[in-house]
């Protein structure tokens, strides 16, 4: 395609170098969360994941919400993202997550996953930075 007919916003958010934050909501907002593999799926344009971090609607009482991010089925994560219990977001939590790899090549497959629920988690949203290759 030579650009002009595909939507200025589609151009420009996949440009080359350009930077931004895509959001996954992972469960609804208002039903407790469940463990489980590829809770939502999706397909990425190559790019670089430049940070990751999640949120909840209402917190866990109790226990650690934790999420993985999968690429073709591999973990991105060494460490996986985490929220502490009665926290609603993942940037506060003890024990950031990391990202192991960072590459993801060209209409790959991505999930995500609910590792540990925790007790009465309910909304979580996987936000994920990329730069677009």
């Amino acid at each position: 395609r030579d650009g002009k007919s595909v939507p200025k916003y589609q151009r420009a958010t996949t440009a080359a170098g350009f930077v931004q934050w895509l959001q996954f909501a992972i469960g609804d907002q208002a039903t407790v969360i469940t463990t489980g593999t590829a809770k939502f799926t999706t397909r990425f344009p190559a790019c670089t994941i430049l940070a990751v971090r999640a949120s909840l609607q209402t917190s866990s009482s109790s226990g650690i919400p934790t999420f993985d991010i999968n690429e073709g089925g591999t973990t991105i994560l060494s460490t996986k993202l985490t929220i502490d219990a009665n926290e609603l977001t993942s940037t506060t939590a003890d024990i950031p997550a990391v990202i192991s790899d960072t590459t993801i090549a060209d209409d790959a497959s991505i999930t995500f996953d609910i590792d540990v629920a925790g007790t009465g988690a309910i909304g979580p949203v996987i936000s994920v930075l990329v730069r677009w290759t």
